[in-house]
């Protein structure tokens, strides 16, 4: 079944999705545009867990192709799909990034762990929640920035761009207009 807490995510000439089963069967489903063909991916990890809990996103890789984030406890695993000279493709774990340090969370008080809310691609920025609020990380310069405060994650709808075809908030019957950019 397609994991539908994630949306599809495109990267290069094909669409990627989260699909999971029974147990530790989840893998990635991707349509290559270009070939018209589908193909399934093993996850790189096994003890994946549920899904639903927000510990994993399909996205583009640093420096282009294929990329995973798995949220390990307060870790965050950054992983590459790489393609060697054979035409062999594998994973390989590009980063890990211990949240508790960059986010300033106190490991011992972290009650609940932390869950992705989305992915903004323009930007390569996520969404993440945890205990102590809700923050934006941009995970190739480890740029961080706290949203807000919340202790809930469930209510949170992320989203990059908001546009418009009223011509009445717009300024005129010119068509779309941008309404917000993060």
């Amino acid at each position: 079944m397609v994991y539908t807490g994630m949306p599809a995510v495109m990267v290069g000439g094909s669409f990627y999705w989260l699909l999971y089963g029974y147990g530790n069967s989840q893998q990635i489903l991707e349509f290559d545009l270009d070939k018209r063909s589908l193909a399934f991916i093993s996850m790189p990890v096994s003890d994946i867990g549920d899904m639903r809990d927000g510990n994993i996103w399909v996205m583009p890789a640093e420096g282009g192709g294929l990329g995973l984030l798995f949220l390990r406890g307060i870790c965050a695993q950054l992983w590459k799909r790489k393609t060697d000279w054979k035409g062999v493709a594998s994973w390989v774990l590009g980063k890990t990034v211990e949240l508790d340090k960059l986010l300033s969370l106190n490991s011992e008080k972290q009650r609940e762990r932390p869950r992705i809310l989305g992915f903004a691609e323009d930007n390569n920025v996520v969404l993440l929640w945890t205990s102590v609020g809700v923050f934006t990380v941009q995970f190739e310069s480890l740029q961080i920035k706290k949203v807000f405060e919340s202790s809930t994650w469930y209510l949170y709808f992320p989203f990059e761009v908001v546009y418009t075809a009223d011509g009445c908030i717009g300024g005129g019957p010119s068509g779309a207009k941008l309404l917000y950019n993060t």
